[in-house]
């Protein structure tokens, strides 16, 4: 999981997200606030009862990461990831 720090982007994380994807690297979206899930909306619960795991939330990114993961599969995920961040670093 990586933590984009959005002030310094000149994008959101959609936008990072299909950047990634660009560059053939697919990334996922995980770790939704459990509340924000409709079992737990129908109980009441609702959105801004954590700020900051929904603020995490919203800026983070799953990147590939698995067992037969080579080195090469690594650093193509690591220059996708430099080169979306300085294209759109502030």
């Amino acid at each position: 999981v990586i933590r984009l720090n959005l002030e310094k982007l000149i994008c959101s994380r959609s936008q990072f997200f299909n950047a990634m994807s660009a560059e053939n690297i697919q990334c996922q979206v995980h770790y939704i606030p459990v509340y924000w899930f409709p079992y737990y909306r129908q109980m009441g619960y609702e959105k801004g009862l954590c700020p900051n795991a929904e603020e995490i939330y919203r800026e983070i990114l799953s990147i590939p990461l698995y067992p037969k993961m080579t080195d090469q599969d690594a650093e193509d995920v690591i220059r996708a990831v430099a080169k979306i961040v300085k294209t759109y670093r502030r």
